[in-house]
């Protein structure tokens, strides 16, 4: 494949038996204008001219040219256009004079397509490692020799040069300048700068950039725009390779590796089409179906083409997918025409500058515009470069809006913490009220149900004794409130899991109670069972017996009974109170919207037992029942 330059003066010499494959052929050699870096103007202060230049073609295994068949051509020099199909070897020859052999000269050669040797009056100066397929691939290798006694004699010198191509790559030979070493090794210089160094400098960046968007892809897959660039930058940096690498490796044949390099570049034209629509955020089911299937069959094709034929397929392939690239620029630039984002701005004019070369270089290399200074590489790689910045601008914008969210979030998460803070100590201040108000209560209902019952136990005992009452009743009396009194006191100060078992929490009361129910003349009936066994924690102990010994005040009190059967037993996990008297009774349905403290405090103990708490009551009768976990 020659340089863009060659291309602008080879192509106009393809023979015109087909209109179709001459318009082919052009666009061909505008692709490549695209994809090589643009042309310099081969030029040399103080060149030698060439008295003849000749070819003459042969077969692969010739080590010599024929002697007859010589013809006059021009360089640079495509060989179809006067053997058309012809693979094989072409063998160059250029006379030129020397009047004084003493002075050295300098030998530059641009390129030879596709691999070839050169000698000088005979004696060899180079030659490629492989002269028949694999063929070596030296189509973008220029070339410098310094030439000087005794390789140069006075009179005429003759350079002959070997090329060994085949038909569908252009095969040829490039410029050659023969001349003072200064100048001649500067125009070698700059060749070797456009040929070899610019396109290893492209490979590295399409590298660094195919691989970083690569990763960033792997490690957020959600982000695809930045995958589809990194396919297109990979199957660019696959595509390049056919500007620097010298051998068809991996690949047997140069048709299969030109067949690889097609198929790269397909798929870089797909890529960046999915990279647009990708990037302006839409989807194209139908067309990117279509488009995939082109893909599939279009590389389908490839493959199975012969060699005969492969040329007009690779001039088909490139000139349809060249005009898909352009397509997806001006889509790049329509899908986000309307957006004022800084990104898209920066897409449009990457794009716009990549359509203007493209239409710039195609107006010069068919004659519209003189010259031949080419822009498309320059704005190919522009473009590239451009996107990737677009890319890692973006990136860079989400990592931030990320960093913004996150000190935002720090300072809401900050903020409720604080509002938390403060609801649990609003919380923790209701929680003390309530705890203090909890215990009033409770004391309330100790001193109710205690002290309160045994007052009311005593007051009945004294308003129904003697008027001369011991002395030591009535310190018994009061040793009972002292009881009492230390009873409300340990539980209102600690609540252990209680040492005594039920039976002798109830103890006292059984007293007591007996005691004034005997001083009423009323018959006091208990019926106690299982209790021994019974240990509950101190506080539900108080309070069943709470409920116990309320229970029993109310019928001091109010029920006018002469007999009262107390039954307390422990079935299994459950506890069961009854006390029934012979009372007058109550309407329990009258008394319970409004009921008293005594029976407000026992449904409260009730409820904290777990248990429940009945009264049935009728005239001559009255039952009060509880059933609590005896756990």
């Amino acid at each position: 494949m020659p340089h863009s330059q060659h291309l602008q003066e080879a192509v106009g010499q393809i023979p015109d038996g087909s209109d179709l494959r001459g318009a082919v052929a052009r666009l061909l050699a505008l692709i490549l204008l695209l994809l090589v870096p643009g042309g310099i103007a081969f030029a040399a202060g103080g060149a030698v001219p060439f008295k003849t230049i000749e070819a003459v073609r042969s077969g692969w295994d010739a080590a010599a040219p024929p002697a007859t068949g010589w013809t006059s051509v021009t360089l640079p020099d495509d060989w179809t256009t006067r053997w058309p199909g012809f693979d094989g070897v072409v063998w160059y020859r250029l006379t030129f004079d020397r009047a004084d052999a003493t002075e050295p000269l300098g030998l530059a050669l641009n390129y030879w397509t596709l691999a070839g040797s050169i000698s000088v009056n005979g004696a060899e100066l180079g030659r490629d490692e492989f002269l028949v397929e694999p063929l070596t691939r030296s189509w973008n290798v220029p070339r410098y020799w310094q030439l000087s006694a005794p390789v140069l004699h006075a009179g005429t010198n003759t350079l002959l040069i070997r090329v060994s191509g085949l038909a569908p790559y252009q095969p040829g030979l490039g410029p050659v300048l023969i001349g003072p070493p200064s100048a001649t090794r500067a125009h070698f210089v700059q060749q070797f700068w456009i040929r070899r160094e610019l396109p290893v400098f492209y490979l590295g960046v399409t590298a660094a950039l195919g691989t970083f968007f690569f990763v960033v892809w792997l490690l957020r897959r959600s982000l695809k725009a930045y995958g589809w660039f990194a396919l297109m930058t990979i199957a660019w940096f696959c595509y390049s390779l056919n500007f620097v690498v010298t051998s068809p490796w991996p690949f047997g044949t140069t048709d299969t590796w030109q067949r690889f390099i097609m198929l790269s570049f397909m798929v870089m034209a797909a890529a960046f089409v999915l990279f647009v629509i990708r990037f302006a955020e839409r989807r194209f089911p139908r067309g990117e179906a279509v488009l995939w299937a082109a893909l599939a069959i279009g590389a389908a094709a490839l493959f199975a083409t012969p060699h005969s034929q492969l040329g007009p397929m690779l001039n088909l392939l490139a000139l349809s997918w060249s005009l898909l690239y352009i397509g997806a620029c001006f889509l790049a630039i329509g899908l986000t025409w309307r957006s004022a984002r800084l990104d898209h701005i920066v897409l449009h004019i990457v794009n716009a500058l990549t359509i203007v070369a493209i239409l710039h270089d195609l107006m010069t290399y068919f004659g519209i515009l003189l010259g031949n200074v080419y822009y498309v590489t320059l704005t190919s790689h522009l473009q590239m470069v451009g996107m990737a910045l677009v890319l890692a601008w973006n990136f860079v914008a989400n990592m931030r809006r990320i960093e913004g969210f996150n000190d935002e979030l720090t300072a809401k998460i900050e903020t409720a913490r604080e509002e938390l803070a403060l609801t649990l100590h609003q919380q923790h201040e209701v929680i003390l009220a309530n705890t203090r108000l909890a215990e009033h209560v409770s004391l309330s209902h100790n001193l109710h149900d205690g002290m309160g019952g045994t007052l009311v136990n005593s007051i009945a005992m004294l308003e129904h004794a003697p008027q001369n009452l011991p002395a030591d009743r009535f310190l018994s009396v009061l040793k009972e409130l002292r009881d009492e009194l230390r009873v409300i006191i340990d539980t209102a100060a600690d609540d252990p899991t209680g040492g005594q078992s039920l039976a002798e929490w109830i103890a006292p009361l059984r007293r007591r109670q007996t005691l004034a129910c005997e001083s009423r003349d009323i018959d006091c009936v208990w019926n106690l069972t299982g209790l021994e066994d019974c240990h509950l924690p101190a506080a539900r102990s108080l309070d069943l017996v709470r409920i116990l010994q309320e229970g029993l005040t109310n019928v001091l009190k109010h029920s006018q009974a002469s007999r009262v059967v107390i039954d307390l037993h422990r079935r299994g996990e459950t506890l069961s109170l009854a006390i029934q008297d012979n009372g007058v009774g109550f309407d329990a349905a009258s008394e319970a919207p409004v009921p008293g403290t005594g029976l407000r405090s026992m449904r409260a103990r009730a409820g904290r037992l777990g248990g429940t708490l009945d009264t049935r009551s009728r005239h001559g009768e009255t039952v009060l029942a509880l059933q609590v976990p005896a756990a």
